[in-house]
């Protein structure tokens, strides 16, 4: 006698609402940057965004995590698009990316059209988030929309570092709010002083901090855990 099929269980098919909601999800998504255009488009910084990158090395266990993460990783990053930590972290979070076929990264800035990040996130006030949140911030999107982590600014390692920065330079976050020439002028020369010092950083160990916490969400997701770094808020 024949023996009957297993049976096999059929996933629900999607309703009309949720094909179209995830529609505008995946259209929002690609409407942000990538990041050889955000490169392109920031010529100030376009050189040493590319160095950076090309500074970062993936160490054994992040490349096997991000070559074999099983499911779809879609990573959003709003960011401020000269901000000495974007250019510090983004260029890592874009190789680590860039190791994973099924890992994708998109780029929002803080003075561009926001409304991607209001279909993504629809729960967010965007309203207040730039009060809240420390820029750069790495939403991270499963397969189906759902954000199952967030990263950022930076790896906690880096905190003593910053602070160690800005207790020697007090006048930085003031200078941030003067639109006087003299004051401009003041903030950007730290800001670039503290570009430079950023890249000796993680070029000494941060870079591999960072890693390791975006290494310790991927392993966490994995095990269905909530997934996050020391460095998420």
């Amino acid at each position: 006698e024949e023996e009957a099929p297993a049976h096999v269980p059929v996933q629900a098919p999607m309703s009309a609402y949720t094909r179209a909601v995830h529609h505008d999800k995946v259209l929002a998504f690609s409407h942000a940057l990538r990041y050889d255009e955000f490169v392109r488009r920031s010529p100030r910084y376009a050189r040493l965004l590319r160095t950076r990158y090309d500074e970062t090395r993936l160490g054994p266990a992040v490349q096997l995590a991000a070559v074999a993460f099983p499911e779809t990783l879609n990573i959003l990053a709003l960011i401020s698009e000269e901000d000495p930590d974007t250019l510090a972290v983004l260029p890592i979070v874009a190789r680590l990316a860039d190791a994973g076929p099924r890992l994708q990264l998109r780029i929002l800035c803080d003075e561009d059209d926001l409304s991607p990040l209001a279909t993504l996130a629809p729960d967010l006030d965007l309203a207040t988030l730039f009060d809240e949140w420390d820029l750069p911030q790495f939403l991270c999107f499963d397969e189906d929309w759902y954000q199952q982590a967030q990263w950022g600014p930076r790896p906690g390692s880096a905190e003593v570092h910053v602070e160690k920065w800005l207790g020697a330079h007090p006048e930085y976050e003031a200078l941030a709010e003067d639109d006087t020439p003299e004051g401009r002028d003041r903030y950007v020369e730290l800001v670039e002083k503290l570009i430079a010092e950023m890249r000796v950083w993680y070029n000494s160990g941060l870079a591999a901090s960072c890693l390791d916490e975006w290494l310790d969400l991927l392993r966490a997701w994995q095990a269905d855990e909530s997934p996050a770094g020391e460095g998420s808020e």
